[in-house]
């Protein structure tokens, strides 16, 4: 259990607009990562003493005044200063702080000391020798209907498990954290929203590597049946040509299946962009970065070619055939994407879907490319569990390149998941998050 932070006394004097427990919103500390984490100070000037102790890298806080890129904050998790006031970003831009999505307070069970928590999504499941207590802040990391699997943030009580939303009678015992509103103005983040058009929402689908938009249509059959008609849906082929290279058994070189081939339906094998071709000493030597081995799986010395190439064709595409809603990505697209994203950032220029679905890898392992900063772009990651051999490289590093992330695991692999009840559970909890951020109505 987590001892319930103090407020920031020093802040006792808050405008209006930013009174209430969390008013201004919960933020990470995502810069300093090389410096021991971020400057503080005592005051709202940025002449002000410096605190000797700096705000550690991945810390979470609690915003009480927020006023020309400065912050004044009350540590909620990490180490470093308790209080004091922090900047957004680095004069060249660089973001320190970003706000945290996915957060709920416990509002339910004052007269209880708490409310119940369970360890498995069924209200018939083992409950929990502890009550998560009234106040408490947790991070959604699962909602399933009214059952939300969390991590305790700040409060008493288990550090993880499942609870309900509401009661049966509709009143709440959660209830969301919602970040500050005007994100984009704050922090200058390109988050501008985008239509939806005809009342549908539109979705791209981008394949994996290799493949084409033929294996991806049959690979989204089931979150298309999910998703229903209220979805439009475009799937492009990837502009780098792809060939096997004899021998090879590196799961992005070897030759395709009798089953792919049948799936492709005639279309080429393609990717969004290349690697340096391995030379075959045996039939184990392959790229590290995109093929699982009989060895342990590197990710180290990657290299990614034509990465301008596959980033200009998606840029064209969309100018041409946009705006979209939902980005569905699949394995190295979902890597293509991030570079995509972050290249706009640079450019000053607006996201241009409002929510990205990866599935399986999306890792940057080129260290050239990687991100100069976290991605805010509400992003859903689904894994393949320990039959994918991505699965935990990509648990570790998709964390670090996003702010906005949920994360849905399953057991199928290197795949999209396709077992009940789990693949259904995904599914319905992905299409509720798209429904909701194109502004359609609860399906």
């Amino acid at each position: 259990s987590k001892p319930i932070a103090r407020f920031c006394h020093t802040c006792a004097a808050m405008p209006e607009n930013s009174r209430g427990r969390w008013g201004l919103g919960v933020w990470e500390v995502v810069g300093g990562a090389s410096s021991g984490g971020i400057v503080v100070r005592v005051g709202r000037d940025t002449a002000s003493e410096m605190v000797a102790e700096r705000l550690a890298t991945g810390s979470l806080v609690s915003a009480t005044e927020l006023e020309d890129g400065r912050l004044c904050f009350e540590r909620l998790s990490g180490s470093g200063p308790a209080y004091g006031w922090a900047s957004l970003r680095l004069q060249a831009g660089r973001l320190l702080l970003a706000p945290v999505a996915g957060l709920w307070e416990v509002v339910g069970g004052g007269d209880r000391g708490g409310i119940v928590v369970r360890e498995g999504p069924e209200v018939g499941s083992a409950q929990a020798e502890a009550r998560l207590e009234t106040g408490a802040l947790v991070r959604e990391l699962e909602l399933v209907g009214s059952r939300l699997r969390y991590r305790c943030i700040v409060g008493q009580g288990p550090e993880e498990g499942w609870v309900s939303v509401h009661l049966q009678g509709g009143k709440d015992l959660l209830t969301r954290v919602v970040a500050p509103g005007a994100e984009s103005e704050i922090i200058g983040l390109p988050r501008v929203p985008l239509p939806v058009q005809a009342a549908r929402g539109r979705i791209l689908a981008l394949h994996g590597a290799p493949g084409n938009s033929n294996i991806m249509r049959f690979q989204v059959k089931l979150l298309q049946k999910v998703a229903g008609p209220d979805f439009e849906w475009s799937f492009l082929d990837g502009p780098c040509a792809w060939e096997p290279l004899e021998g090879a058994t590196a799961l992005n070189l070897c030759e395709r299946t009798l089953i792919e081939k049948s799936l492709a339906k005639g279309l080429p094998f393609t990717q969004w962009y290349s690697h340096p071709l391995p030379e075959l000493a045996g039939p184990s030597e392959a790229l590290a970065d995109s093929a699982p081995q009989a060895g342990a799986l590197s990710f180290e010395n990657v290299i990614y070619l034509n990465v301008e190439d596959g980033m200009g064709f998606l840029d064209e595409y969309i100018a041409r055939e946009g705006p979209f809603d939902v980005l569905v990505a699949f394995s190295q697209s979902g890597t293509l994407a991030a570079m995509y994203l972050d290249k706009l950032r640079t450019e000053a220029k607006p996201n241009p879907w409002r929510l990205s679905l990866l599935f399986c890898g999306s890792m940057i392992d080129d260290l050239r490319l990687q991100l100069q900063e976290p991605l805010a772009l509400p992003t859903i990651y689904v894994a393949g569990g320990d039959k994918d051999d991505w699965c935990a490289h990509g648990l570790r590093c998709l964390p670090k390149m996003y702010t906005d992330l949920k994360v849905l695991t399953h057991e199928d692999g290197h795949t999209f998941p396709t077992r009940g009840p789990r693949a259904g559970e995904i599914y319905e909890q992905i299409v509720r998050e798209m429904r909701e951020r194109c502004g359609l109505p609860p399906g």
